[in-house]
């Protein structure tokens, strides 16, 4: 396998996960991630079934932080429960989390679909 650098890894993994999402639910994770931080906004993407596009992008998320050994690597459930780890770590693996995530959602961004 050839040295990616991470900026590889990322466009690589939004490529491959990006075609079902929607556009602007992706749009709508970085300001909240900012605002909020990354498992506020996890809470409410799972508070209504309206939000489904969010969940599913935070999904490709969580799929990437797992990946990048940043989240528990046994954790088999959704997405939700897999960040929800981050509840139970110190600090400074949520802000790791979240920097990760944020770079990574600037791919997924490019890359996710427009939806009519």
């Amino acid at each position: 396998m050839p040295n990616l650098n991470l900026d590889q890894v990322r466009a690589g993994h939004a490529l491959e996960h990006a075609t079902p999402l929607d556009r602007r639910a992706v749009n709508r994770l970085p300001p909240m991630i900012l605002g909020n931080g990354l498992l506020a906004t996890v809470a409410f993407a799972q508070a209504s079934e309206k939000r489904a596009g969010m969940l599913a992008a935070l999904d490709a998320v969580g799929h990437h932080l797992k990946k990048r050994g940043l989240l528990n690597p046994d954790a088999t459930a959704g997405t939700a429960n897999s960040i929800l780890y981050l509840t139970q770590t110190d600090s400074a693996q949520l802000r790791r989390a979240t920097e990760e995530a944020l770079a990574y959602l600037t791919y997924l961004k490019r890359f996710a679909q427009k939806q009519d």
